[in-house]
């Protein structure tokens, strides 16, 4: 079997204006290799999609052997593994993947413009090897993670609700978030250089309070229980800001990575959303919800305010009915939480690339419909049904 070839063809450098004789067998025998190469990777890319396509028929398959087992040990392995390394590893790899490729692009460019290859040979080898790295990169993101996106759905898994909410219900919900707001602020948070809520406590009893109360979580089953590496900041968490990432999980080394610019009163939230991720909670709408009980659950004050803050999405509900409703609760929050309130619907405008995070929401709404989740970037918001009827439910949290 032939390798994929990591440069293109070299044919003997000629003076300019003077043309090469080409061995016509050679350059066929290329073509053809070139073309086996591809549909190669062509047939695994397929194989790939089959097994994906297997799984989202079978969650329940996946949900035991694979979230609940295979998946459950493998996380803790790795987890073990970069726990004592104080960077992001998993940054850094893929950092190191692309100037892999931008320092080969200009390689094979620098042979071409020497005339010791043609461009469409440098074509061919660049898209085989893309190609390759794509077909690798997702099946082993499949086996490391990506397979959980076809588990069971949460409401299976944790006897809960997702329907529509209704006005009154979500009102109800809507009062009681807004009081948590209230509880869990406190004017010491306040900074009076910025007007904003500041972290009284340290990052580490941060991290520590939001994975007690994940091990407290009987709902979460088996996923409560521990043996996962503190998250880590982002190395380029400007770079992240740009592109309106908050967040992310890293399977092929099993880190939650969080962005260090954030505003206090987001990052705890934040940081339990990628701990969620971490814990095998694929969606974006189950790892919010996670995120939000967990926080509100926390022994850490301000841990339940970040809780509280992100449940206030269920006003957005409510306006789209009745904009009195959501004003009549707005009205209830303290004035140094309605700071914060303000400064987080801002900070993504103050602090986003528009063209950059354009980008990254495309590339982002690609890659949850390629993992079947239908609504894409609408993902995100789908967790206010889960948030409403869980707080129905349960009447005595903090």
């Amino acid at each position: 079997m032939k390798l994929i070839p990591l440069r293109p063809a070299v044919n003997p450098r000629t003076p300019p204006g003077e043309e090469y004789e080409e061995d016509d067998a050679a350059e066929s025998a290329d073509d053809v290799t070139a073309r086996i190469l591809f549909w190669r990777a062509f047939v695994w890319l397929m194989i790939v999609f089959g097994l994906q396509t297997f799984a989202s028929l079978s969650p329940e398959l996946v949900e035991s052997y694979y979230s609940q087992t295979a998946y459950y040990y493998l996380t803790r392995f790795l987890s073990g593994f970069n726990k004592f390394i104080p960077f992001v590893v998993g940054e850094l790899l893929v950092v190191g993947i692309v100037l892999i490729y931008v320092v080969w692009t200009i390689w094979y460019l620098r042979r071409v413009f020497r005339r010791e290859s043609n461009f469409l040979d440098m074509v061919k080898v660049l898209f085989l090897q893309w190609a390759w790295l794509l077909v690798g990169a997702f099946a082993l993101f499949l086996f490391m993670w990506g397979l959980n996106y076809q588990r069971l759905p949460i409401e299976e898994r944790m006897d809960l609700e997702r329907r529509a909410e209704g006005r009154e219900e979500a009102i109800s919900v809507g009062r009681r978030i807004v009081e948590g707001i209230n509880r869990n602020f406190t004017t010491r948070d306040a900074a009076a250089a910025t007007g904003v809520s500041q972290m009284t406590v340290s990052l580490p009893v941060v991290f520590k309070s939001i994975e007690n109360a994940f091990q407290l979580e009987t709902m979460l089953g088996r996923a409560s229980q521990g043996g996962f590496s503190d998250p880590k900041p982002l190395l380029f968490s400007g770079a992240a800001t740009w592109l309106d990432i908050r967040g992310v999980y890293i399977p092929f080394t099993g880190e939650a990575a969080y962005n260090e610019k954030l505003m206090d009163c987001d990052l705890p939230f934040h940081v339990a959303h990628i701990k969620a991720h971490q814990r095998g909670f694929a969606r974006e709408d189950e790892a919010n919800f996670i995120a939000f009980v967990v926080c509100i659950k926390s022994n850490e004050q301000y841990v339940r305010y970040s809780g509280y803050l992100h449940g206030l999405k269920v006003l957005d509900f409510l306006a789209k009915s009745d904009m009195k409703d959501v004003e009549a609760l707005r009205a209830m929050i303290v004035p140094g939480a309605m700071a914060d309130i303000q400064a987080r619907e801002t900070f993504g405008a103050r602090s986003k690339s528009p063209m950059l995070s354009g980008i990254s929401d495309g590339a982002i709404n690609v890659y949850l419909r390629a993992n079947r989740i239908r609504g894409g970037l609408k993902n995100f918001v789908e967790d206010t049904p889960l948030i409403v009827n869980y707080m129905l439910k349960n009447l005595n949290d903090r």
